[in-house]
């Protein structure tokens, strides 16, 4: 078999205090390990994983799990990754979960701004990030004038997030202005260098820090779903010994990362579905977490490409018990978001 020129780099980035020594493990993980080392054309297909914020130690995941710290790291190790392994034709692809859905979308984001650096400009990558940190719009003079001798320009082929985490940093609203301007994240458009973009996002998760940011604009020529599940935010990610939600949730994007040319190990896949696939639609608004504030996600209000996947509507049809307020003030509307099969 001859191998192709192109390879595929992937990015995995997981979510706060996930490891993929703790068991349960997140759908991050799952995908990571199902990726095959080559593709049946012989693409070679290169994983780099990283581990969630607040995962190095006690202090680490009171500062790293609570407050954001951490996550400027995190954006520059998957960035540093690229600088270091890119070659001209590779495919980019981004997978996250929680926070690592933002690290995630915050790469791209930088790449968006910055571009790639060449391997030799290595040494400008705190740079770079500071450039995007101080939101240098990617049209701005400055921003041009340090990507032009320094960085090359880059696509990227398919971003799949669990649960997009919007708000890093401190969760109160009295620290809400520090907050806001260093980590919490605004972007609702997909970046013009993304050709496939997918969202599984979880009906039944209330807390207030946790509240999703949801695409609401695109370019026309990219392929784009932001699909409901039934589940707080972790039954969407993966977390829980209790994992059948999060199976399908990641079947949904398994299926549409194969599809874009993704090649993955279905056998290994096959054995997390049998396995640990009880069916629980876990309280995550509970405790210290009342504290919080809640918030109830709205379904379909933004009409980008927003489905209600079908296992959501089946719950809520055959379980008198399931009755989020959302999904029934969706169901009961006049305009319907289209359910996958």
């Amino acid at each position: 078999m001859t191998a192709t020129k192109h390879k595929r780099l992937i990015i995995c980035c997981d979510g706060t205090w996930n490891t993929p020594e703790k068991t349960p493990v997140t759908n991050v993980v799952h995908l990571a390990r199902a990726i095959q080392p080559r593709a049946s054309d012989g693409t070679q297909q290169t994983v780099f994983y990283d581990w969630g914020v607040g995962t190095d130690d006690k202090l680490d995941a009171l500062d790293g799990g609570a407050f954001g710290e951490g996550i400027d790291k995190n954006i520059q190790d998957a960035y540093r990754f690229l600088v270091h392994n890119y070659e001209a034709g590779d495919e980019l692809w981004f997978f996250g979960f929680s926070r690592g859905a933002y690290t995630a979308r915050s790469c791209i984001g930088l790449l968006r701004n910055t571009w790639l650096l060449r391997k030799d400009r290595a040494d400008l990558i705190s740079k770079a990030y500071h450039i995007y940190r101080t939101k240098w719009h990617a049209d701005a003079e400055n921003a041009q004038d340090f990507r032009e001798p320094n960085c090359r320009e880059v696509a990227v082929k398919f971003l799949g997030v669990w649960d997009t985490v919007g708000a890093l940093g401190i969760p109160l609203d009295i620290f809400k202005s520090a907050n806001q301007g260093r980590y919490e994240f605004h972007d609702t458009t997909i970046s013009s260098i993304i050709d496939n973009a997918y969202h599984a996002l979880a009906i039944d998760e209330r807390r207030k820090p946790f509240q999703p940011t949801i695409w609401k604009t695109k370019k026309e020529r990219q392929r784009t779903e932001q699909c409901w599940f039934a589940g707080a935010h972790s039954d969407i990610g993966g977390g829980y010994h209790e994992a059948g939600l999060s199976h399908i949730a990641l079947r949904w994007m398994a299926e549409r990362a194969e599809a874009c040319g993704l090649a993955l190990d279905q056998d290994y896949l096959d054995s997390v579905y049998r396995n640990n696939n009880e069916i629980c639609v876990h309280n995550s608004f509970r405790g210290a977490m009342r504290l919080l504030g809640s918030h109830r996600r709205p379904i379909g209000v933004t009409n980008l490409d927003e489905t209600l996947h079908n296992s959501a509507e089946q719950r809520f049809l055959n379980h008198s018990d399931y009755r989020p307020k959302n999904l029934r003030e969706y169901l009961d509307g006049d305009e319907q978001i289209r359910l996958p099969l």
